[in-house]
């Protein structure tokens, strides 16, 4: 199995059959077969089939996931993409300064590579569930890029890395079920410590899984943040014994 072959793509709620189709043939072109939809509605699989053109097996052999957290959810590495900068997005860079990563943690390490929909890319909450960003300039005068597109100049760049790639196997990370976990629990750990507040928690743990989506955690040091948060909530409980 090659580095492409542990790299898959993920559309979020994809809205036209076309669109889908043009991916396959974008993916196919850069040696990419694995497609995903996520919380996808009823797809035109004659539409999709005719933009697909030859590359009508990658379209047929598409997975589904209910939302984007099943889709991910034995994926090692996770990477957004978004074409606009806010500050949950800050960090983001283009897809060739990240091509190289994916494809070494790919050595070893499920990766997934996730799109938004058409109308409004990814929203803030399914960017919490990426470890890193990319984000593709265009010019000010007319941003906006078709699905397909997107796709294809991030897998172009990705194939392209693989001819510099080093076929060293990185060290195995954390999944996104494992990532989502250790969340849950920190979350609920620094509220009942009193370190987060219910009206402002959103936004400090979107800084936190930020901040440790960069480190790249394995499974050793999920487990110690895992940890951590099961201390401090049985600190907590003592405490609040009169």
């Amino acid at each position: 199995m090659t580095a492409l072959d542990r790299i898959r793509i993920v559309l979020v709620e994809p809205r036209d059959a076309g669109n889908v189709g043009a991916t396959a043939r974008a993916m196919k072109n850069m040696g990419l077969t694995r497609l995903v939809l996520a919380a996808a509605p009823a797809l035109d699989e004659t539409r999709a089939a005719t933009m697909a053109v030859h590359a009508r097996d990658v379209l047929e052999a598409r997975q589904t996931a209910p939302d984007l957290p099943a889709a991910v959810a034995d994926a090692h590495l996770v990477v957004g993409t978004s074409g606009r900068a806010t500050s949950q997005r800050d960090g983001g860079r283009p897809p060739r300064a990240v091509a190289a990563e994916i494809v070494a943690a790919a050595t070893s390490n499920e990766v997934a590579l996730v799109f938004g929909p058409e109308d409004r890319g990814l929203s803030n909450v399914e960017l919490a569930h990426c470890q890193s960003f990319i984000t593709i300039s265009t010019d000010p005068a007319y941003g906006s890029l078709n699905l397909a597109q997107s796709v294809l100049l991030c897998a172009y760049e990705i194939f392209v890395a693989t001819d510099d790639a080093t076929p060293t196997p990185t060290r195995t990370l954390a999944t996104g079920a494992r990532h989502e976990l250790m969340y849950d629990k920190l979350e609920a750990s620094l509220l009942a410590v009193g370190f987060l507040q219910p009206d402002t928690a959103g936004s400090m743990m979107r800084k936190l899984r930020r901040t440790l989506g960069r480190a790249a955690l394995d499974d050793d040091e999920v487990q110690v943040f895992l940890g951590i948060a099961r201390q401090m909530s049985w600190s907590a409980t003592q405490h609040r014994k009169p």
